[in-house]
C-alpha cells in the first residue's frame, strides 16, 4: 500500500475515533434523588425549621430582656466621658438597625473633645444623620466619631468591605493621612477583616463585638432553610431570600469564612493590635451534638474568637445580649482601656437623645 493510501486509512481512523460534538448532545439531566433520599432531606428541613423556632423564641425572650434594661436606664450613663486617642470608625453587622451605634456614638461626643457630632458614612459620602438624609458638604477637621451605614443592612462582607474602603478613603481625604481604630459589631467584624484581607490600610487597632469569626449554628440552619424554601420557618425568623449571601458568611464551615480565617495572620499583621469581645448571657445555638451552649444569644462564645487571638469574654450585665453589645458598660470599659481613651474628670455629661429608635422588628432576626 502506498503512502497516500495509508494516509487515507489513518485519517479515516482519526475521524471515526473523534469524540462527538458536544453541541449535538442533549444536556445531562441532574441525578434523581431516591424516594428515601428525598424523605431524609425533607426531614432535615423540618428538623432545622423546628430548631429555628426554638432558637428564635429564646432569642426573642433575651432580646426583650435586653430592650427592657435599655429603656430602664439610659446606656453608658455610668461610664466617664472620654477623649479619644484616634478617630474611631464603627462598622455594623447583618440587619443592624441604623441607630444601633448611637448610644455609643453620643457617649463619645458628649464631652466635646471628639468633634461636635457623629459623622455617618454611606457609599463614600458623609451625612449628619443616621438615615443619611442630611449630607455634609465638608467633614469638620476635628471629627473623631464615624459610623458606617451600609448600602443595605443585608449586604455580605465581600460587599461591605468595599463600602468600608470607600468610607475610609473619605475619612483620609477629610482628615489627612491618619490611623483609625476600627470597631466591628457582629458581621461588621467580618467586613472589617475582609477589608484588611483586601489590603485595606489606615487601621491602628481592631476591635470586634460578638463577631462570628468561626460561624454560627444559626447561619447553618438559615442557609439550608432559605435555599430549600422552608417558608414557614423563614417567615417566623424574619428571613428573606436576600439574606442568603449573608447567611453563607454566618454559617460555620462555609468556604468564604474558612478562607478568611486562613488569612488571619495576614490581616493581623496590618494592625497594631486586635481584641475580640464576646459574652455569655443567653442560651445560644451551638455546633455539635448539644443544641445550645453559652453565648450572646446568636454567637456561641467559642466561635466569637480565633485560636490564639486576644479575646475578652464578659458576663454579668444585662446589655451583653447580642443586640445591645455596642452599648454595654463592660464593653465600653474594655474598649476604653484597649483603645487608650482618656477618662475625663468630673461627672459624666447627660446623655443625648437617641433619634429614630423604633424598637426594631417583631420577628427574632428581622433586625439585630
Amino acid at each position: 500500500m502506498g503512502y497516500a493510501g495509508m494516509t487515507m486509512i489513518v485519517s479515516q481512523f482519526h475521524l471515526n475515533m473523534a469524540p462527538p460534538r458536544t453541541c449535538s448532545q442533549p444536556p445531562t439531566p441532574p441525578p434523581e434523588r431516591s424516594w428515601l433520599g428525598d424523605t431524609l432531606e425533607k426531614a432535615k428541613d423540618v428538623r432545622d425549621g423546628l430548631n429555628l423556632l426554638v432558637a428564635g423564641a429564646l432569642f426573642l425572650h433575651g432580646k426583650g430582656k435586653a430592650e427592657k434594661a435599655e429603656k430602664a436606664v439610659v446606656p453608658l450613663t455610668d461610664q466617664p466621658d472620654v477623649k479619644l486617642d484616634r478617630p474611631v470608625l464603627l462598622a455594623p453587622g447583618w440587619n443592624t438597625e441604623h441607630w444601633k451605634f448611637d448610644f455609643l456614638a453620643n457617649k463619645l461626643i458628649a464631652s466635646g473633645k471628639n468633634g461636635e457630632s457623629t459623622v455617618y458614612l454611606h457609599m463614600g459620602q458623609a451625612f449628619r444623620d443616621n438615615q443619611c438624609t442630611l449630607p455634609l458638604d465638608q467633614i469638620p477637621s476635628n471629627s473623631k466619631v464615624f459610623v458606617n451605614i451600609w448600602e443595605t443592612p443585608k449586604d455580605p462582607p465581600e460587599q461591605t468591605a468595599v463600602q468600608l474602603k470607600q468610607n475610609m478613603d473619605l475619612v483620609q481625604s477629610a482628615l489627612g493621612p491618619t490611623s483609625v481604630d476600627l470597631v466591628g459589631f457582629s458581621m461588621g467584624g467580618l467586613a472589617s477583616r475582609k477589608y484588611l484581607d483586601n489590603g485595606g490600610q489606615h487601621v491602628n487597632k481592631l476591635v470586634t463585638l460578638g463577631t462570628p469569626h468561626q460561624g454560627t449554628r444559626f447561619g447553618v440552619m438559615c442557609d439550608r432553610l432559605i435555599r430549600h424554601k422552608v417558608d414557614w420557618a423563614t417567615k417566623f425568623g424574619g428571613l428573606e431570600p436576600e439574606d442568603l449571601p449573608a447567611m453563607q458568611w454566618l454559617a460555620a464551615g462555609k468556604p468564604n469564612l474558612q478562607e478568611l480565617n486562613q488569612n488571619w495572620p495576614r490581616q493581623r499583621a496590618q494592625v497594631q493590635d486586635s481584641l475580640f469581645i464576646a459574652s455569655t448571657i443567653e442560651p445560644t445555638p451551638r455546633m455539635g451534638w448539644l443544641p445550645f451552649g453559652a453565648g450572646d444569644g446568636l454567637v456561641q462564645v467559642e466561635h466569637a474568637s480565633l485560636p490564639g487571638a486576644p479575646t475578652k469574654v464578659l458576663k454579668g450585665t444585662p446589655l451583653l445580649n447580642h443586640i445591645t453589645l455596642p452599648h454595654d458598660s463592660q464593653v465600653f470599659a474594655e474598649m476604653r482601656g484597649f483603645l487608650n481613651w482618656e477618662a475625663l474628670p468630673g461627672a459624666p455629661t447627660p446623655p443625648l437623645t437617641v433619634a429614630n429608635h423604633t424598637g426594631g422588628s417583631k420577628t427574632p432576626y428581622g433586625s439585630i
